[in-house]
């Protein structure tokens, strides 16, 4: 069996909906990894009341993103909702339905996991013998059990608890601070919340871009950490610091050779409790400029690497989508 971790989890309040709502939340934070799978009495009652409340997740990000002029962030912030819009809730197993993305079963209908499945959520009190031999044998490694009945013994079953998994995230994050030490990149000053992070991000982009393989390795490391223990609950310090790793990886996936992946325009600026507290964030503002100005204006800072990619990746082509407000 593949070593699979489980997180005992309960509601802030009584009722199935509050259920759901905890359910969905957690859910956001993990909805690019893998499937979900929901253990419930009431599959169908239960996929209703999730349709609503993912609904109003996406409302509120819809909300983010009109509210900002970030660039970065109106792009994260589009993905997100195109990707929620797409996910396919059912209330049929995963054999009658292995198109699901959230699979809502009974304890009885339990037979196979959807493909790719991380998430198990158990709503419903279930056998544990059935669901270890029907279950969680079929789990990718790094799957997650979350029990809202709040049972005990699970390690019994070959399962370990979540803070192992965030344990991991500190370990990662320490090879990363050491690759910028190393690199003399200063991961403070990328995620000071001010105009300082440009300079200072433009500083490491044209660093990094001349080893990008070697970091995007750490940084896919350390990312692969971040998705399969989440929702984690980060300070905002700290978050800054993940999203100014996630923001600078993005860039330089755009900017080099190195094979693109979605994952960290998903990651930039997640924030992994999801609207449990509500923390002020600074809007950056950026003014357009030619891309003969930007490369003039990185060669004269010293940034050859930036300059050399930027000309390479947008000759011909509009350099920012933004333009200053009038």
């Amino acid at each position: 069996m593949a070593q699979c971790y489980f997180e005992l989890r309960k509601q802030s309040a009584r009722g199935s909906d509050s259920i759901i709502a905890d359910m969905m939340r957690h859910l956001h934070t993990r909805q690019y990894i893998g499937r979900a799978l929901v253990v419930c009495d009431q599959p169908t009652v239960m996929l209703s009341a999730a349709r609503k409340q993912w609904l109003k997740l996406a409302r509120t990000i819809q909300k983010q993103r009109a509210s900002t002029l970030n660039a970065d962030k109106i792009l994260k912030y589009t993905h997100a909702i195109v990707y929620m819009q797409r996910l396919r809730f059912s209330s049929r197993s995963p054999l009658d339905d292995p198109e699901g993305d959230v699979c809502f079963v009974t304890p009885d209908q339990i037979t196979v996991t959807p493909l790719q499945c991380f998430t198990i959520y158990l709503a419903a009190p279930i056998d544990r013998e059935i669901m270890v031999t029907n279950l969680i044998d079929q789990l990718p490694a790094e799957a997650l059990l979350v029990d809202y009945g709040h049972n005990d013994g699970w390690e019994k079953y070959g399962l370990q608890p979540k803070h192992l998994l965030e344990k991991r995230v500190i370990d990662e994050w320490t090879q990363v601070e050491r690759f910028f030490t190393k690199y003399k990149i200063d991961i403070q000053a990328l995620s000071t919340g001010t105009m300082g992070d440009v300079e200072a991000m433009d500083d490491a982009l044209d660093t990094v871009l001349g080893i990008s393989h070697q970091f995007l390795q750490i940084a896919n490391s350390f990312q692969h950490a971040l998705e399969i223990a989440r929702p984690l609950h980060l300070s905002q310090h700290t978050r800054r610091q993940y999203d100014a790793l996630s923001l600078l990886a993005h860039r330089v996936q755009a900017l080099s050779s190195e094979a693109f992946t979605q994952r960290f325009l998903e990651a930039y600026n997640e924030d992994d409790t999801f609207f449990l507290y509500d923390a002020t964030r600074q809007v950056l503002f950026g003014y357009g400029e030619s891309l003969a100005e930007a490369v003039g204006r990185h060669l004269q800072a010293g940034r050859a690497n930036l300059a050399i990619a930027l000309r390479r990746s947008y000759m011909g082509r509009s350099l920012s989508p933004m333009t200053k407000p009038i």
